[in-house]
């Protein structure tokens, strides 16, 4: 029996060991403690100082995450969500890094795609641009996005960079014998990223990061035939992305952090028509797209007795603005303005330990705003306001940078959401899910769940820390 209890304790201490080797966390601990895409086009709750989905924010945080695979599965929905057809939040990825030595680490990230492209490829499309007769093609959306990522780390400070590349095409050609034609189209877009960052270690607990991104966007639409007569122009769209991004973190005392952050995003796009169609004249008409935005929040992070709560509030305000004109009209200059304020946007998250190897987490967020909408040409000028804080991206401005607005996690639940979660740890693997709410009222998925199509769990992480 003593030998028994000696032996059941050492295993006790091998395993706890053994949990503490996986690393909890990326974008489902995220959406479960209070998550939103707070202008980021990530689900993230920004006062979460420590966490592996950084790495899709600050390229230096991979330093942090060396030998270390993951993978965002997605899954099924959150209840009372509406978007099923992307399956959860729509953002699956994956992504590996490994160390090559005590000082560089190297990764990649793989089909995450941040970029405003395919709403640039839309822009293709925009009321007065095409004049060919069958209209715009549809360009393929980009879906194999990569990127490869470094990070050194230098005494008190780790430095990250990234390259970004993804492409999506579709060629066809068709042809007659009798009478002899042929035609040609071509439709693709592609993005260049960049991006680095930097952590700095401010010693007595205190920390600072900021990051930077830059992304080149191109789409194009061409359609060329046998004879001449069948050509129906070329058409392109482009885009330059900027967007800054910084935080700190400041010891009050053993148990709190105060957490400050800042970001900023802007987008420039212009479609163009770079061919008119056969026999038809170069359009007088130019069309230009400019999003901004900008945040600013304080918040903080508590530790006690195993809980662990980050949140905050913050103040984010955008604009998406359309220039339009007539080369061959005087004074027919157009300008359309959406501006969005939110004042508070609340991002808050708990996380506790129930055993060694699982973690119970319960989140909550809220969106709170006014939308200003105003319209002004050559003839004078019109205002709207909207109090009530919706504001769903594609319903006013078709296609145009909607992974830029301050979102949420559904377009169905703008103004706030609660949410569950679990996480668990198993050697060196770890599984982070949301839990469906209806879970807890008939029973899981798998075990008595009925037949009402409620997933048990919504969004899934897994990962693997292989570090020695």
């Amino acid at each position: 029996m003593k030998n028994l209890a000696i032996v059941t304790l050492l295993v006790l201490a091998m395993a706890s060991s053994v949990f503490s080797q996986a690393i909890s966390g990326g974008q489902a601990r995220e959406a479960a403690m209070g998550g939103s895409q707070a202008g980021t086009g990530l689900v993230l709750n920004p006062f979460i100082m420590n966490d592996p989905s950084l790495m899709f924010v600050n390229p230096a945080y991979q330093a942090n995450y060396h030998d270390y695979g993951w993978s965002n599965i997605a899954g099924g929905n959150i209840a009372g969500t509406t978007n099923t057809a992307q399956d959860g939040y729509g953002l699956q990825s994956a992504g590996i890094n490994f160390s090559l030595n005590s000082d560089w680490n190297i990764g990649a990230i793989l089909s995450y795609d941040p970029s405003a492209a395919n709403a640039v490829s839309s822009l293709i499309g925009f009321s007065g641009i095409v004049q060919r007769e069958n209209g715009a093609q549809n360009i393929n959306p980009i879906q194999n996005a990569w990127e490869v990522v470094a990070s050194t780390h230098m005494s008190s400070m780790s430095l990250g960079f990234g390259l970004m590349y993804g492409s999506s095409n579709s060629d066809a050609t068709t042809s007659n014998v009798t009478p002899a034609t042929s035609t040609s189209t071509q439709a693709s877009a592609h993005v260049w990223g960049f991006r680095a960052g930097i952590i700095d270690d401010l010693g007595n607990g205190n920390a600072f990061d900021a990051s930077a991104a830059l992304r080149l966007d191109k789409a194009t639409d061409n359609v060329d035939g046998t004879p001449v007569a069948n050509n129906q122009g070329d058409y392109s769209a482009s885009a330059t992305e900027f967007s800054i991004n910084a935080r700190g973190k400041f010891k009050v005392s053993s148990k709190f952090n105060f957490v400050p952050l800042g970001n900023f995003s802007t987008v420039s796009a212009t479609p163009q028509e770079d061919a008119p169609p056969n026999g038809v004249k170069a359009t007088t008409l130019s069309r230009s797209v400019k999003f901004t935005e900008y945040g600013f929040g304080v918040g903080g992070e508590y530790r006690s007795q195993g809980v662990y709560i980050a949140g905050g509030i913050s103040w984010v305000s955008g604009q998406v603005e359309l220039d339009g004109s007539n080369s061959a009209v005087n004074n027919s200059s157009e300008t359309e303005t959406f501006k969005y304020t939110a004042l508070p946007v609340v991002n808050l998250g708990a996380e506790w330990s129930f055993l060694d190897w699982l973690v119970g987490r319960a989140g909550y967020f809220r969106y709170n705003g006014n939308v200003n909408v105003k319209s002004q040409d050559a003839s004078g000028s019109s205002e709207t306001n909207n109090t009530s804080g919706q504001f769903v991206n594609g319903t006013f401005v078709p296609g145009v940078m909607s992974n830029m607005v301050l979102g949420n996690l559904n377009p169905g639940t703008w103004d706030g959401i609660v949410t569950l979660g679990l996480g668990f740890k198993f050697g060196g693997w770890a599984m982070d899910a949301t839990v469906s709410d209806e879970a807890l009222r008939r029973g899981l998925g798998l075990i008595g769940g009925g037949t009402d199509n409620i997933n048990t769990f919504g969004y899934i992480t897994a990962s693997y820390n292989f570090s020695e």
